[in-house]
């Protein structure tokens, strides 16, 4: 007795796990079944996977062929994963998809067109985390007839294969290796290369300019002797206006020079403009003055009138007498190489 009555439990339980099957199990995939209604023989939905076999976190496509009569809309929401091994990456909602070629023609498209159907394509883009054999849940899809009642439908289960990306002989996963340290092409080589090339270039330059400019315009002897002339007037007015004793002694022995180097470029031949004493030296040197005492004087001249010029230093009134001396010796000398040459 005690047997039966256990017995007829057991057939309880098993009728209640039957019906709680029939009427809850849909709900797994998140769609209850009173919410999807029959769909019509006119009303066909295909789901397939591109491709079928994929390893960890390869791009899958799920691919939605929808057919229905003319007039006929489908509404395809995005699916929202509900685990963290999936993620959805890419998302077309239809009617056609953003493809040029379309390589992939089922023979249902084909008998669509001869019915004249409408054909809704649509695309889920999705990755997947876990290997295995994976069942992405049916996607809900809501089709408007033209009258515009509304039909609640879903897509089969799709199935994908999920392969790990370690090989099968060494499923092992290796050690990251340190980042190798490339060694950056020493630039600096190129730049300093170019640097000194210009650098060359530019001394170069500043030594033809300045030997062009060293060499004097070549005169004849008249034209040497008008220039002589008109620096004697100079130097003979410069003497009558007496700036050292007015205290303008700077400026008397700037003019004082000026209208010496004026003479030795007419009496020489040797550029002296903006020209230092000391290369104003080597180029009498270089012309060869017959008279090294001359040497001698020029170089004191021209050495006494920079310390007043530079140094700020004050000549007695006999110092003054005696550049002016000087300086009209420099001239005579010069209009004595004059005739010489």
């Amino acid at each position: 007795m005690s047997f039966g009555l256990r017995r007829t439990k057991r057939d309880m339980l098993l009728a209640l796990g039957a019906i709680w099957l029939m009427f809850e199990a849909p709900g797994i995939w998140g769609q209850n079944s009173s919410d999807v209604s029959p769909l019509p023989a006119e009303i066909r939905i295909l789901a397939d996977a591109n491709p079928k076999t994929a390893t960890v976190g390869d791009p899958v496509e799920i691919n939605l062929d929808i057919f229905m009569p003319q007039g006929y809309r489908a509404e395809i929401a995005k699916p929202v994963p509900q685990s963290a091994d999936i993620s959805i990456t890419d998302f077309f909602p239809g009617p056609s998809l953003p493809e040029t070629n379309m390589s992939r023609e089922s023979t249902g498209a084909a008998s669509a067109r001869a019915g004249a159907l409408t054909h809704h394509r649509a695309r889920i883009v999705v990755a997947i985390y876990r290997t295995g054999k994976f069942s992405f849940p049916p996607i809900p899809v809501k089709i408007k007839t033209a009258e515009g009642k509304e039909i609640a439908a879903s897509t089969a289960a799709v199935e994908i294969q999920i392969q790990s990306v370690l090989a099968e002989k060494n499923p092992a996963l290796k050690d990251l290796k340190k980042q190798a340290d490339i060694p950056e092409p020493t630039r600096w080589l190129l730049w300093g290369g170019i640097a000194v090339a210009a650098a060359l270039l530019c001394g170069t330059a500043w030594y033809f300019w300045r030997r062009r400019r060293r060499k004097p315009v070549s005169l004849t002897p008249a034209q040497k002797q008008d220039l002589l002339e008109l620096a004697q007037t100079d130097l003979r007015n410069l003497l009558a206006q007496g700036f050292p004793e007015k205290g303008q002694e700077k400026q008397f022995y700037i003019l004082l020079s000026d209208i010496a180097k004026r003479i030795l470029n007419a009496g020489y031949g040797i550029h002296t403009a903006e020209q230092t004493t000391s290369e104003i030296m080597d180029a009498l040197n270089r012309n060869t003055v017959p008279d090294s005492e001359e040497i001698n004087r020029i170089e004191s001249f021209l050495l006494r009138c920079d310390v007043v010029k530079f140094a700020k230093y004050v000549p007695s009134g006999d110092e003054h007498a005696s550049a002016a001396d000087d300086a009209l010796r420099i001239l005579t000398a010069a209009k004595e190489a004059v005739v010489n040459r």
